[in-house]
């Protein structure tokens, strides 16, 4: 199973909505009001060799053709971009009844450069009228020192979204194990790179049913961790609070293995939580604005 490369997609209006940022723009016409989605907690366990994408939206009410956006830049000392940005298409999405916003969805495929904790997270977009920088969020990250490909990982939920009254709520991450090899493979727990924790982590082996949510005959799993059999599948779920001080989160982590008397880990994820789209003309009431 290849893990090298970690692709975050987005669809519909599931955008990484948190704050408002604000830019000046053209003296002689409308300001260009750059809105970026903020208040990202980037917590990413990676392999050696491994990437993970990055994606920035970021937004202007007003017509395409007053978007002159040239470049960008990511700035982190966590997350070392390997190649330049990706700009996507802009596309317009229509807000309210009156307002139309053209989005462009900024993507860099960046390595971890090593353990670093709570480490600022910036983007500085090159425009026609000047360069505008903003602050996505805080990153934790960590490089495994035994990395391994012992099991497949057929599914994986990938995450959530929903409106504000989700932050409220505890987050599911889950996935199916399934071990392929003739040697059993034990699973002893999953570990974060930092910012957040899992609460609870239980497991059911050999289930017919998609791992999602968190079932009510999964079993706990215990510091002795569960033996997966050869050719056995095992659906893994693990939940958490939402971090303080955050609206979206971009999680990857490593699950804690034992085979033939030797540990290592193996990378799952990412998942990704955010705010839905459609919040965003309430976030003026509620967040500050920065120009």
């Amino acid at each position: 199973m290849t893990r090298s490369s970690r692709l975050v997609t987005f669809t519909s209006l599931v955008a990484l909505v948190t704050g408002l940022a604000t830019g000046c723009g053209h003296p002689s016409g409308p300001t260009d009001r750059w809105t970026i989605f903020n208040k990202w907690l980037y917590s990413v366990v990676t392999g050696p060799s491994q990437t993970i994408t990055i994606q920035a939206n970021i937004t202007n009410p007003y017509r395409k053709e007053r978007l002159p956006l040239q470049g960008a830049d990511l700035h982190a000392n966590a997350l070392h971009p390997v190649a330049p940005v990706h700009i996507q298409t802009p596309v317009h999405i229509q807000t309210s009844e009156s307002q139309v916003v053209f989005q462009y969805a900024l993507l860099w495929s960046a390595r971890v450069a090593g353990t670093y904790r709570g480490d600022p997270i910036g983007v500085t977009v090159r425009l026609a009228t000047g360069n505008r920088s903003f602050v996505l969020g805080k990153a934790y990250t960590r490089v495994v020192k035994h990395p391994v490909d012992w099991l497949a990982l057929p599914y994986l939920s990938g995450g959530e979204a929903g409106q504000p009254d989700y932050l409220t709520g505890p987050h599911d991450f889950g996935f199916r194990f399934a071990n392929h090899s003739d040697v059993p493979v034990r699973f002893m727990g999953l570990e974060t790179a930092g910012g957040f924790q899992f609460s609870r982590v239980g497991y059911v082996m050999n289930s017919k049913d998609v791992p999602g949510g968190y079932p009510k005959d999964a079993r706990p799993l215990t510091s002795a961790g569960v033996v997966i059999p050869p050719h056995a599948t095992c659906n893994v779920y693990a939940e958490f609070k939402q971090p303080s001080g955050y609206f979206n989160e971009l999680i990857q982590v490593a699950a804690v293995l034992e085979k033939d008397g030797v540990r290592g880990e193996e990378i799952v994820g990412p998942g990704m939580y955010t705010l839905n789209y459609s919040i965003m003309q309430i976030l003026p009431r509620i967040i500050p604005r920065s120009t």
